[in-house]
């Protein structure tokens, strides 16, 4: 009797165990799907859509969800994520425990107020991934990532949860108000390496002339493209136009992720259905135009809501497309002043003026293109060009 007493009770410790590894397993399985999704060392998170509700001042948020794939002006259409830290340009955030957030969130708000904080329910967050199409749920609130900026500890007003190709932020608080007004409850953003990947390419092989068929030739847009020894030039009214072809590969991946004109254009060639990488080889101009290389004879120029194809058409560059003077005019401004790169070249009743920029790397460089001073060339013979002592500041 004695032994299947002490049996019994290991028997029920055993299970009891059992029992409490399982639930500690489930308990952890969300937040650590949302780590595993984000662990990579890069992933760019686009805006998808978002959810809203209505709020009352005597019954407080409303379960009737509306969904919207227009994000309004202030609301974050981007994430990057490097080995689970969060960047929005040009914050870095810190995961933080819940009870430090809720803590820190109540804080920020005036002492008055700090009773109206209140926490959404776990079926309330529930209802919000369902509605953006997620298919996980929630146990707790703890179950989320929370997110302080690293510089000041400002707790961010979402939490995330990730998975598969999507990452979700939710609004898990809300405020009393004494007005009936829209709340945001959460938003989808998708993974840009859903998007069509280009591989990479030898940037000396671009050289030639690159025509895009369906484009309706204008003075700004003639759906011609000479490429050169690196550069990417365009005729628009009375200017060449010139810009760096950057091959990203010269980048760490440290430096794409902390870049913000790199983050704007990936975002761009996202919402474009294609993937600006590390791997990529592209160009920009002052339109803001994003011209991706898809291989070393297809171009896609994204921009204005539109995407056009260009094809190489030749290996060679017309010198009517392109005259070799105005080749020798870029090169040799480009060692005028340390820093700085000449941009653009117009001609019209007088010499032509050479546009100086401090950079004309699009991609990565928020300046480029940006006209620092105009410099009048007075003459060019026997392969030299001069010109005139007096510049003139940018127009």
């Amino acid at each position: 009797m004695h032994k299947v007493n002490i049996f019994s009770i290991f028997l029920a410790i055993v299970i009891l165990t059992g029992c409490s590894a399982q639930k500690q397993k489930t308990d952890n399985t969300i937040k650590t799907t949302t780590h595993n999704v984000l662990k990579s060392n890069s992933k760019t998170w686009t805006f998808a859509k978002k959810v809203t509700s209505k709020q009352t001042p005597n019954n407080g948020v409303s379960n009737e969800l509306s969904t919207s794939v227009v994000s309004k002006i202030g609301d974050i259409s981007n994430w990057t994520t490097s080995k689970n830290q969060f960047i929005t340009y040009p914050i870095n955030y810190k995961q933080v425990p819940l009870k430090k957030w809720q803590h820190d969130t109540q804080k920020s708000v005036v002492r008055s107020e700090q009773n109206n904080v209140h926490w959404m329910t776990i079926a309330q967050i529930n209802m919000v991934l369902k509605k953006l199409g997620a298919d996980i749920k929630i146990d707790k609130l703890s179950d989320l990532v929370f997110l302080e900026t690293k510089s000041n500890n400002m707790p961010l007003n979402q939490a995330f949860v990730a998975k598969g190709y999507h990452l979700y932020a939710i609004n898990p608080q809300y405020t009393d108000n004494e007005q009936t007004i829209t709340v945001d409850r959460g938003q989808s953003f998708t993974d840009t390496r859903t998007k069509k990947a280009t591989g990479q390419i030898v940037p000396a092989k671009l050289n030639g002339t690159w025509i895009a068929p369906e484009t309706t030739t204008s003075a700004n847009d003639t759906g011609k493209i000479m490429v050169k020894d690196g550069y990417l030039y365009q005729h628009r009214y009375d200017s060449y136009e010139r810009s760096a072809i950057q091959g990203l590969s010269s980048y760490s991946l440290m430096s794409l992720n902390q870049n913000t004109t790199y983050a704007s254009q990936k975002t761009n060639a996202a919402r474009a259905g294609y993937q600006l990488t590390q791997k990529s080889v592209a160009s920009g101009d002052s339109l803001g135009y994003l011209y991706m290389f898809v291989n070393e004879n297809k171009l896609i120029r994204i921009g204005q809501g539109q995407t056009t194809t260009y094809q190489k058409t030749s290996s060679l560059v017309a010198a009517n497309d392109l005259p070799k003077d105005d080749i020798t005019i870029f090169e040799q401004l480009d060692q005028k002043k340390t820093g700085e790169a000449a941009s653009t070249i117009t001609v019209k009743a007088g010499p032509p003026i050479v546009g100086m920029s401090s950079s004309i790397k699009y991609l990565t460089n928020p300046d480029a293109g940006q006209i620092t001073s105009n410099i009048p060339v007075v003459g060019l013979e026997d392969g030299r060009v001069t010109i005139s002592d007096e510049e003139s500041g940018s127009n």
